[in-house]
């Protein structure tokens, strides 16, 4: 879901602003209700306690958790931009909440001679690609929470924030490796803002996609991580 041209805002009237955003906040508050509903739960910090507790699997239950906060903070952030329109308030007093806005900006920016098409802003996620075949996406609430999924060649990766392994010495970062391995999350840092973690990774990615220099070491000897990476479209 891209961010809305804000010259053709500019050109609609009151009424017909109102409508679209609106209809935009619905979809975004039903497909949020449709991610609770999956799990019968009614709000994300159920869902994450049934996470927490193994009540349901790993993932892609943590992708979905995330994907409920990441919508609702897109509504929050859709209704900013509304009151601004409505009230004229210039662009600059607009809040920043939606953090996978931000990032895309800056992926556009930063990468602009290395992607290989346009950034995709999901509803719930950001989507790209590089010049060296490496596909990413994104699921990235805060600088405590996201989930970061990469594939390259027949390999898919995952560095997550789910709160399931306790025994991880980088807890709650852990790297599902290309084998279905947890290893320590050594590519990125704890609390650490969201761009500079998350280019920082990526910087790692086009040089070493599957993070072969980086001689991870197990993160523990009970755990093996054997779930599956999860896909998700808008």
């Amino acid at each position: 879901m891209d961010r809305t041209n804000h010259m053709a805002k500019a050109d609609m009237s009151p009424e017909a602003l109102q409508a679209l955003f609106s209809e935009i906040n619905y979809q975004l508050r039903e497909s949020r209700k449709a991610v609770l509903q999956r799990y019968a739960v009614g709000s994300e910090a159920e869902l994450l306690a049934k996470i927490r507790h193994a009540s349901v699997a790993e993932h892609p239950a943590y992708e979905l958790y995330l994907s409920a906060l990441i919508l609702e903070q897109t509504r929050m952030q859709i209704r900013a931009e509304m009151l601004s329109q409505l009230t004229h308030a210039p662009e600059s007093e607009i809040p920043s909440i939606s953090v996978h806005w931000g990032l895309k900006e800056k992926l556009q920016s930063h990468y602009a001679l290395r992607l290989a098409e346009p950034v995709r802003l999901a509803q719930d996620a950001l989507m790209f690609s590089f010049d060296t075949g490496l596909s990413v996406e994104v699921r990235y609430f805060s600088a405590q929470e996201y989930s970061i999924m990469w594939r390259w060649r027949d390999a898919e990766l995952r560095i997550d924030t789910a709160p399931t392994h306790p025994d991880c010495t980088t807890f709650p970062r852990h790297l599902h490796g290309e084998d279905g391995t947890l290893v320590l999350a050594v590519a990125t840092s704890a609390d650490t803002d969201c761009w500079p973690n998350l280019s920082g990774l990526l910087d790692l990615l086009l040089q070493d996609p599957l993070l072969k220099t980086l001689g991870a070491a197990p993160a523990s000897t009970r755990h093996a991580a054997t779930d599956g990476v999860a896909s998700f479209n808008d």
